[in-house]
């Protein structure tokens, strides 16, 4: 039973910190709402960059990631998991909840700024470049065509992939 707990331990470890690298692409951009859905719209191309970002060949690059290789299996995302981890770096004061125009927006601490700054990684180098790019490009899509974009991008890679 604890090799579950490991696991599930790693992965809101790793959900809370590209989380909060997310959150910290936007820092400066003042008055947009991050708002519950955006994240997790947002956290889908952070969680799966090589089917999302990437123009590279996917059939190579996605069979060497098991989770990018089955993320079309899930693309709705878990809303219990996303309110533990946001409510978790909410507690730690990483993140704050902000309310603007009635709508519960969330926007990044000082000492989420020190926590990023100190993580020394490839892999949150990568997830900075990944959540900057969502940041200029992504973020001004309407919700309702980044899901598209999502179902769109995940059908192509079932029939890339040929599953």
């Amino acid at each position: 039973m604890s090799i579950f707990y490991n696991v599930s331990l790693d992965t809101f470890i790793i959900d809370s910190i590209r989380i909060l690298v997310l959150i910290l692409a936007f820092e400066d951009k003042h008055g947009f709402k991050l708002t519950d859905n955006k994240i997790k719209l947002y956290d889908y191309y952070l969680k799966f960059p090589a089917t999302m970002l990437s123009g590279e060949d996917l059939n190579s690059i996605v069979r060497q990631n098991f989770d990018e290789y089955y993320a079309f299996f899930h693309w709705k995302p878990d809303l219990i998991q996303y309110r533990k981890v946001i409510n978790y770096l909410v507690s730690k004061d990483l993140i704050a909840v902000e309310i603007k125009d009635n709508d519960k927006c969330y926007a990044i601490t000082s000492r989420g700024v020190e926590l990023v700054s100190s993580l020394k990684s490839k892999y949150k180098n990568r997830l900075v470049k990944f959540a900057t790019h969502v940041q200029k490009k992504i973020s001004k899509i309407s919700d309702k065509k980044i899901e598209e974009d999502i179902l769109q991008k995940t059908n192509l890679l079932k029939r890339v992939l040929e599953v």
